[in-house]
């Protein structure tokens, strides 16, 4: 396993609260990661913080072996790295195509434009049916596929996904789930949090629990498949 990103002894901050003690993860060149845990451990806050979206962090987070710990959000975008917040945040008046147009570098040329578009179209078929429909008129299963379309567009190395399957109807967590399979599937790394860890399990070579913002166990998908493990740290 060739390392892409390694977070070491990371510690952050909203405001004067302290969310994360002193976490540490790795993720190698095409692995794919899950972060499990409760709601409040500090599973957003830890993305948040690998792309900057934070009052205030230490610790190092290095990414093919630079240090990127204090570079901004759109520097560690242009960098590789992608990222779908649990809120989605697509542009609602916007077209599904305008979506993902807008989350595009004015660098790319027209041709690698349209041929990312209709990557995602193919993947995401009701996107494309839906491609002039505005980002508000979805559905939130549709939101989703749009949300993790403009991820993809911007072609990253790694990926990284907060709640994919969140307040979503059980016959639409399975379109989401395949999706994820076909995404793995290919040359990418892969983080995601979630709280459905089994539903995850079967996407993942490893993960992480996660518990008053700290990483308390760690391990293969054998592991984190034990009941016992799972009531401790995921059940309310």
């Amino acid at each position: 396993m060739s390392e892409l990103l390694s977070v070491e002894n990371l510690n952050s901050f909203y405001g004067d609260s302290q969310v994360l003690f002193d976490v540490s993860i790795e993720l190698g060149s095409n692995d794919v990661v899950g972060v499990f845990g409760r709601n409040g451990m500090g599973k957003t806050t830890l993305l948040n913080s690998l792309v900057n979206r934070i009052d205030r962090k230490t610790g190092t987070i290095t990414y093919r072996g630079q240090d990127v710990s204090e570079w901004s959000t759109h520097e560690i975008i242009q960098g590789g790295i992608a990222y779908v917040p649990e809120e989605r945040e697509i542009y609602p008046a916007l077209s599904v195509r305008e979506n993902l147009e807008l989350a595009m570098s004015s660098s790319v040329s027209d041709s690698d434009r349209e041929e990312r578009m209709q990557n995602v179209f193919s993947q995401f078929e009701r996107l494309g049916e839906r491609q002039e429909q505005r980002g508000g008129t979805l559905s939130g299963g549709e939101q989703q596929m749009l949300a993790i379309g403009r991820a993809l567009v911007t072609d990253p190395d790694l990926l990284i996904l907060d709640e994919p399957t969140e307040g979503l109807a059980p016959t639409i967590i399975d379109d989401v789930v395949e999706i994820l399979e076909s995404l793995i599937a290919g040359d990418r790394a892969v983080l995601i949090a979630e709280q459905n860890i089994n539903r995850m399990l079967p996407l993942i070579d490893r993960g992480y629990m996660i518990q008053t913002g700290q990483i308390v166990e760690e391990g293969d998908s054998a592991f984190l498949r034990d009941e016992k493990l799972q009531d401790k740290y995921l059940t309310v």
